[in-house]
């Protein structure tokens, strides 16, 4: 199963190992850890989809800035997407080409999606993210896709919620959210049945058919990103909703529901 955290462990431990560490790889995944490597001295060989360190290099000190994290970006683009008239502007976001599927996405869900690259950093892009309304359409993320995006198929799935009734959102060979912080998939199907969506559970994914959602009180099971995705659909639920095991997001977005109160004026979730 491709997956960048195992790539990644996996080159780490190799610079203590003697001889070659090689990691080959299904599909691409994110490449973050491989760019890290270079900036700090490391030599890194690739190809194809294989990845080698030799073992007892050293790593030179540097300072640097680290881009914002397109995963969490991705929820105030499915806010923007999923409210007629939205539109959000991110700023120094990554754009690191090996996440940047889920904007493909999105643009295929029918959101206007604009971004430019305006610095680079160890190797790492980040530029101007811009998302607005437009239309919404079915969309569906594929086995082949789910490496790239995998980290954000809840924000996608907050988008489908959002979208006018009788719209589709299908994910298949997703198996891997199932050992996330959560079992995602089952977590995530709860959750937004909760809320009044019409969610099916797959065994390696889900199928969305959007209707107008009342509110609730979703658990999040203590998963950041299963709480950001809940509380982002619950903009347009008809009445309060209530998030347990919020929390969370603390893990990767401090202040991510004073930022969601911002942007909408409102706030609209109960965040226990």
């Amino acid at each position: 199963m491709p997956s960048a955290q195992v790539k990644s462990c996996v080159l780490l431990a190799g610079l203590h190992a003697p001889g070659r560490t090689s990691v080959s790889e299904p599909a691409p995944t994110r490449d973050h850890t491989e760019r890290a490597l270079e900036a700090f001295g490391v030599r890194v060989d690739r190809a194809d989809n294989r990845v080698a360190v030799e073992g007892g290099q050293w790593l030179r000190a540097q300072t640097l800035t680290v881009p914002g994290d397109i995963s969490s970006a991705m929820f105030w683009a499915a806010l923007a997407a999923g409210t007629p008239g939205g539109h959000v502007e991110v700023y120094g976001v990554g754009l690191n080409p090996t996440r940047t599927a889920a904007l493909d996405i999105l643009g295929r869900a029918g959101a206007r999606v604009e971004w430019s690259i305006d610095d680079e950093t160890a190797g790492e892009p980040a530029g101007l993210l811009t998302i607005a309304f437009d239309t919404c359409n079915n969309f569906s993320i594929e086995a082949h896709e789910v490496p790239g995006v995998i980290d954000e198929i809840p924000a996608l799935a907050a988008l489908a919620v959002m979208m006018p009734p009788g719209r589709m959102f299908r994910v298949r060979g997703a198996s891997e959210l199932r050992v996330k912080e959560s079992d995602r998939i089952s977590a995530l199907a709860r959750g937004f049945r909760a809320l009044g969506a019409s969610i099916a559970e797959h065994e390696d994914g889900f199928t969305v058919e959007s209707r107008p959602i009342r509110g609730g009180v979703a658990d999040a099971a203590g998963d950041h990103r299963l709480a950001m995705s809940f509380a982002i659909a619950a903009t347009r639920a008809e009445s309060p909703s209530t998030i347990t095991g919020a929390r969370s997001v603390d893990v990767s977005y401090p202040g991510f529901f004073d930022e969601l109160a911002r942007l909408t004026q409102h706030r609209p979730v109960d965040d226990r």
